[in-house]
Order: structure tokens, then C-alpha cells, then sequence
């Protein structure tokens, strides 16, 4: 038994666990992260980090290092069958999940952070906070983050057992050696298509498929480009025709839990995917993880490690917000989805001749973590 008792345990090396982790170092707070895995993977995957999620990238002081390893569109540009409808102004960075592991991994090992890989969680003793793993490993620890993602297993075994339900949609992934420079969307009967840059000659397509398929919810999981070209109208793939060339496309589905109420129990909390997986249309899944990471942290500061009073504030400012962006990632992916050609056609108006896209986009963007803990004090 390794004695970590002063320690939080971090259950994943996720945007979460890493952001979590930096934030506890941060503040001088002694912490440890076990990953179940050796490494990090890419497998097809970008991210699109919109101001809220900068925010916390900045308070780490780590912005200027991402940015320089990735994208920066200033536009994004909608289309609705190849037709261009609109154009607005953007301030993200889009890069991919790999990039943002690092300049996460390579700050915590910076401040000295320990991290133990081929770690995976088995058990979890409530009363005397003793953490076993598969290897035989047992850590005594203060807390434990539950950082491992939407299939958590700390959820799973101490919280939850009910498991996450298919959303009716499945996601395309791949990453093609093309340049682009801004950000597109392409809205269609029961897909859509966002294509953005990761890095200077690197482009992250992505396409959702809505679909009675249940497909396994696995990152790891390949397509194939004849089974891509029957999800999607030739012109699309005509666009990407990297695509065809490109051996590492996968497709998965889209899993979600429908009531999001339960962000702790005891001596875990949850936070990023273990917590409120969300369907991926508004590209909110990886800022709520960074938002996750720095009100949680901050708030074991404020506390002291009282992790009642923690957990409370963590509730009372977390799921109000996780509960919106929930339930508008779904009421957009139904928007991108539009079939009936009147409603297309209204639609594609509203986003042509008014402000609605830069409106809404403003209330989910002007978040700010630390402003939210200000709040309660």
C-alpha cells in the first residue's frame, strides 16, 4: 500500500485529469494521476477550444503554447448543400486532442506532477479511500477525481450503473494533410459536415450521421471510406478527396445520459465525460472538461479540503451550466438536421439576415470559471 493520503487522486490523464491536475499544482496542492493506458493517441480526433475553454488555458499560462502548435481560424463559413449561407468572425483555437494532452502532460511534468501510466482502476474502498488496480498497485489517497471518461468506471462502481444510451447519432472522424484556414460547416438532411485546421497543414474533418445504426462508442473503432461515401452525398466526399486516400477514419456512435444530476458521491466527484457526456454539435465537450477542471480545482484551494463544502459549491455551480449546454448541443444537432424544405429554408434565412448564430454562440462563450466562483463567496 503506497501512502498518498495527502494526495487527490486523478483517475484519467484525459483534458479533465491533465487540466485538473495542473490547476491542483497550481495551488500547491498535492495530487497524482493514474491512466489505464502506456500513452496517448490521436486516432482521428480535433478539438475546437472556444473562448470559455481559452480562459482556463490562460489562467495555466498555456494559450501561447497551444496556439503555436495549432490552428486559428478567424472565420467560419456555413454552407447548406454546397451553397454558402453565411460568414461569421470566430476567436478559437482549433487543434487537435493529441496537441492538447501535451502542452497539458508537458506543464504538470513541468511543475513536478506525478503521473503513473498502465494504471487501471479495479476498486475503490469508500470508507478508508484505498484505490487497487489491475497490476496489483494500492494507493491510500485524501479524494479521488474521476476523470476516466463517458464508460467511467468510478461512475459505474460507486454512483451509477445505469449506462449511457445511444443518441441516435454516429460521428466520422479523420485528419487529412490538407491547409484551410477557416472553419466550415455543411448543413444537410440528417448529416453534417465541420471541417477546421489543427495545425499548419493539417485539417480535422468531422462528420455526424443521424441514424438508427447503433454504433459502439469506441475511438479506436476504423470505418472505411465505402461505408463513409453511403453516409454522406458525393458532392461532400468530392470536397475531401484526401478522404479517399486516408487510411485512418473512424466512426463511432454518440452516447449521452439523458438526466444529468449526480456530480459526487462521497469521496469522488466527477468531472469532464464521467460526469455529463454530451452529444458534440456545439463543440462544448472539451471546454466543459477545462471548465470542470478549474472550478473544481480552485474551489479544494478555496475549501481546504473540505470536500463537503467542495462538492456542494461544485454542484451549485456546475450543473446548471452542464444541463444548457446538454440540452442545446441536442436541439442543434437537430437544427443541423433539418429534412422539411420549408423549415430548411427558414432556417438558413434566420442565419443569413440575423445575428442568431453570434447570439447564441455569446452565451455559451462569455463563461467564465472564475468569475462563477466569485459568485458563491
Amino acid at each position: 500500500m503506497e501512502d498518498y493520503s495527502k494526495h487527490i487522486a486523478i483517475i484519467g490523464a484525459g483534458i479533465s485529469g491533465l487540466a485538473l491536475g495542473n490547476i491542483l499544482k497550481k495551488n500547491n496542492i498535492p495530487c497524482v494521476i493514474f491512466e489505464r493506458y502506456s500513452d496517448i493517441s490521436e486516432h482521428g480526433a480535433g478539438i475546437s477550444i472556444s473562448p470559455n475553454g481559452l480562459t482556463v488555458l490562460k489562467e495555466l499560462n498555456l494559450l501561447k503554447d497551444l496556439k503555436d502548435i495549432s490552428g486559428n481560424p478567424k472565420d467560419a463559413i456555413f454552407y447548406s448543400n454546397l451553397k454558402k449561407i453565411t460568414q461569421i468572425d470566430v476567436n478559437v483555437i482549433t487543434t487537435s486532442r493529441k496537441s492538447l494532452y501535451k502542452v497539458l502532460l508537458n506543464k504538470y511534468i513541468a511543475m513536478n506532477g506525478e503521473i503513473f501510466f498502465n494504471h487501471q482502476l479495479i476498486d475503490f474502498n469508500l470508507d478508508n479511500k484505498n484505490i487497487l488496480f489491475s497490476n496489483n498497485l494500492s494507493y491510500r489517497v485524501s479524494h479521488i477525481a474521476a476523470c476516466d471518461g463517458i464508460r467511467s468506471i468510478c461512475r459505474e462502481k460507486f454512483i451509477d450503473q445505469t449506462q449511457p444510451t445511444y443518441s441516435g447519432y454516429s460521428v466520422w472522424r479523420a485528419i487529412l494533410d490538407k491547409e484551410q484556414a477557416e472553419i466550415r460547416f455543411h448543413l444537410g438532411s440528417n448529416f453534417h459536415v465541420v471541417t477546421y485546421p489543427i495545425s499548419n497543414n493539417q485539417t480535422s474533418f468531422v462528420a455526424a450521421i443521424k441514424t438508427d445504426k447503433e454504433e459502439k462508442d469506441s475511438w479506436k473503432q476504423k470505418g472505411s471510406i465505402k461505408d463513409l461515401e453511403s453516409d454522406l452525398p458525393f458532392e461532400i466526399i468530392q470536397e475531401y478527396e484526401s478522404l479517399k486516400e486516408n487510411d485512418e477514419i473512424y466512426k463511432w456512435g454518440v452516447y449521452i445520459r439523458p438526466e444529468i444530476d449526480l456530480l459526487f458521491k462521497e469521496n469522488i466527484t466527477f468531472l469532464g465525460d464521467a460526469a455529463h457526456p454530451i452529444v458534440p454539435f456545439i463543440g462544448q465537450g472539451g471546454c466543459l472538461a477545462l471548465e470542470d477542471a478549474s472550478i473544481f480545482g480552485n474551489l479544494v484551494s478555496l475549501y481546504k479540503n473540505d470536500y463537503l463544502k467542495i462538492q456542494e459549491a461544485y454542484k451549485r455551480i456546475r450543473l446548471p451550466r452542464v444541463k444548457k449546454i446538454h440540452h442545446s448541443s441536442i436541439s442543434q444537432g437537430r437544427l443541423n438536421h433539418i429534412k422539411n424544405p420549408i423549415l430548411k429554408i427558414v432556417r438558413n434565412f434566420m442565419m443569413k439576415y440575423t445575428n442568431i448564430i453570434s447570439i447564441t454562440t455569446s452565451k455559451i462563450w462569455n463563461y467564465d470559471p472564475s468569475s462563477e466562483i466569485k459568485k458563491i463567496i
